[in-house]
């Protein structure tokens, strides 16, 4: 049986009214962990911004567990390299994912020899697949939207999605 060390990855996690900052135990890549079944993640050196009035302010929490179903949208703040088998060419196109109390807007990279006509099947394989340039947007808060370079954004928070 192989051993793998976790290793810890500092990450923000965008509930439907809060951000919860920690970092994830993290056994070889950052989207795998997110689309396994376990429906939970571990975190540890936990702080949460509320994004909605009454949602807790915590800070220096020793660790806790996140549940994956309630994710809209997660980030690391490493950047993560490309897997090693990455070999074809990609192409972007522009994305804005309306979820159920907050929307995503950015651009998406598919291999450039696939059927655009696909894309969204491809999206869907997996809960969650990375947004590029993400601009994120609570609906309902009074608040500048989140920029993250990268997000991993929860497909079954899904109200409609838009390729152009």
């Amino acid at each position: 049986m192989l051993n793998v060390e976790a290793a810890w990855w500092r990450v923000d996690a965008f509930t439907l009214y809060q951000v919860v900052s920690g970092e994830m135990a993290v056994r070889g890549r950052v989207l795998s962990v997110l689309n396994d079944p376990e429906p939970y993640v571990t975190l540890r050196n936990l702080s949460t911004l509320p994004l909605l009035p009454g949602a807790p302010r915590l800070q220096s929490i020793a660790d806790g567990v996140i549940n994956k179903l309630q994710v809209g949208a997660l980030r690391t703040h490493e950047t993560e390299p490309p897997p090693p088998d990455q070999t074809m060419e990609l192409s972007r196109r522009f994305l804005f994912f309306q979820g159920t109390q907050f929307s995503v807007k950015g651009t998406i990279q598919f291999p450039t020899a696939s059927d655009p006509k696909l894309h969204r099947d491809m999206l869907f394989k997996s809960r969650f697949f990375p947004v590029q340039d993400a601009t994120l947007t609570v609906v309902g808060v009074e608040a500048p939207p989140l920029q993250w370079p990268l997000a991993y954004v929860n497909r079954d928070l899904l109200v409609g999605l838009y390729l152009g």
